[in-house]
């Protein structure tokens, strides 16, 4: 298959991390009213039976699923290494790296140490579920391209259901402003872009008969 230019790729994602810096400084302080309309919407539902009901929802959809999958990677790079695959163990080796450094971007908290809309540990912005759970989509499609695999044309558009899922649950849960989602969203997919073009293989695994396909680009 022929790769996407990684100059593009480097350059969307680096126009996407460079916005959840800006939003990040902006909300800091003073939340929009965007965020208190939201906040005031869902006011003490946590404690009600839609809290009860996507709680469970948002204890999936989150950094387990992100551990998850770094434990899968890591597991595939000792399996494909045992079996002599050394092609393969490296594109689990480059997933991995996409799926950390983009689920790194939960550090941002930090920097930025925003407090949450209620009473509840740790920092605001960006979520860290949102966060983990956009990691993981990027990882998810450059996992498949990279192994060879056509992408599902009903894939990205589940993956993106799974991230509002997972944002729309922490803002109705009341532990993040609808700006702290979206900057996770901006930073994780921002952050896998940047690292998925350094890392892009450039020949991609085959994935009908375990051989590779050359993926440069037609000079």
């Amino acid at each position: 298959m022929t790769r996407p230019s990684r100059p593009l790729l480097a350059s969307v994602g680096a126009v996407l991390f460079l916005a959840c810096l800006v939003l990040g400084a902006v909300v800091n302080h003073d939340p929009p009213s965007i965020d208190v309309w939201f906040v005031e919407a869902f006011r003490g539902e946590h404690d009600e039976l839609l809290g009860r009901i996507i709680k469970p929802v948002t204890d999936v959809f989150g950094p387990a699923l992100a551990l998850a999958l770094m434990v899968a990677l890591v597991f595939g790079f000792g399996y494909f290494t045992g079996l002599g695959d050394g092609a393969r163990a490296g594109v689990m080796v480059r997933a991995a790296l996409v799926l950390g450094l983009s689920w790194a971007v939960v550090q941002l908290k930090g920097v930025f140490a925003r407090t949450r809309p209620r009473v509840f540990p740790g920092e605001s912005f960006p979520s860290g579920h949102v966060t983990a759970v956009t990691a993981v989509a990027v990882t998810t499609v450059v996992l498949i391209v990279w192994s060879g695999w056509k992408l599902a044309r009903w894939l990205p558009s589940a993956l993106a259901f799974i991230v509002l899922l997972a944002a729309s649950c922490r803002v109705m849960l009341g532990v993040h402003y609808l700006t702290d989602v979206i900057g996770g969203v901006l930073g994780a997919l921002g952050m896998g872009l940047l690292v998925a073009a350094a890392v892009w293989p450039s020949r991609v695994q085959n994935g009908h008969d375990g051989g590779v396909v050359s993926s440069r680009e037609p000079s």
